[in-house]
């Protein structure tokens, strides 16, 4: 265990999902149903995001507009 983690208590894994794709509006679209999807699975407890200050590219999508 990690003393200093930021990961709550009783998470037993941690995934991270990269998108890529056509254009911007897909990759939200996608975005959006890959969030709807894991909300729907027992036992998750957090869906969030990172940007790594920008080095994975200049776009940025946020969660909530995703689900819009």
């Amino acid at each position: 265990v990690v003393k200093e983690s930021l990961i709550p208590q009783g998470v037993k894994s941690v995934y991270e999902i990269v998108i890529n794709g056509v254009n911007l509006a897909k990759v939200k679209e996608a975005l959006g149903a890959g969030i709807k999807a894991a909300a729907k699975v027992p036992g998750v407890v957090q869906i969030t995001s990172a940007n790594y200050g920008g080095k994975l590219g200049p776009y940025k999508l946020y969660l909530k507009e995703a689900l819009e």
